[in-house]
């Protein structure tokens, strides 16, 4: 499991009739340190093979991510985002 420690900010929940949760959505600040642990659990989550789990708190969210894994890194006015997509098997 992946555990995001750090401040939890920006929350954004969409609903589902009769599947619950179908969009979650939310922004962390987190340190270096905890930044760097928490990409090294994501990194052994995915390395392993099976399900992905990340949490914060008693939150948690997992998915079956099916190969290939698509990885977005943009550069934009002195702010580097990199944006790991798992999508789930299905």
């Amino acid at each position: 499991m992946a555990k995001l420690s750090g401040e939890p900010g920006e929350l954004s929940l969409k609903f589902c009739s009769g599947r619950g949760i179908d969009e979650f959505k939310q922004k962390f600040t987190l340190t270096n340190t905890e930044t760097a642990a928490f990409l090294r659990e994501l990194a052994q989550e995915i390395e392993t093979g099976g399900e992905v789990e990340v949490a914060h708190g008693s939150i948690s969210i997992s998915v079956n991510p099916a190969p290939p894994i698509e990885v977005e890194v943009e550069y934009e006015e002195d702010e580097l985002e990199i944006e790991i997509k798992l999508k789930a098997t299905s």
